[in-house]
């Protein structure tokens, strides 16, 4: 049963990896959610310092990025940052969709510059 448990734990819970740079800080990210939870087709990115990074598809291909600072209600739009690929996954959770793909960050706007990339995946 523990093994069972384990292995479910394991497929659901996030993968992330990446390159990402917040104003010329690294930051890990540590965790991810689909997109659609807050009324968006794309995914939020969490980093260690607690910024969330909302990052949407456009009809172009290239994310269209808002920064939400550590308990931020509001975020701050930066605009188009780079190429974003975003797919359902076949898991389903709370009526979520798990959601994999990759974005490249380089954009700057309203006092944050992201450079670098991310991937992702079994995002909920």
């Amino acid at each position: 049963m523990c093994i069972a448990a384990a292995l479910l734990w394991a497929g659901c819970s996030n993968e992330l990896s990446g390159n990402l740079e917040i104003n010329g800080a690294p930051v890990k990210l540590t965790a991810c959610r689909n997109g659609t939870v807050y009324g968006f087709r794309g995914v939020e990115l969490t980093a260690d310092n607690g910024i969330r990074v909302r990052v949407a598809a456009t009809e172009t291909g290239e994310s269209s990025v808002v920064v939400m600072p550590s308990d931020a209600k509001i975020g701050v739009r930066i605009g188009t940052c780079g190429a974003f690929e975003v797919a359902d996954q076949k898991s389903t959770i709370n009526s979520v969709k798990n959601v994999e793909g990759s974005a490249a960050f380089d954009c700057k706007g309203d006092g944050f510059t992201l450079k670098g990339s991310a991937k992702f995946s079994n995002c909920h």
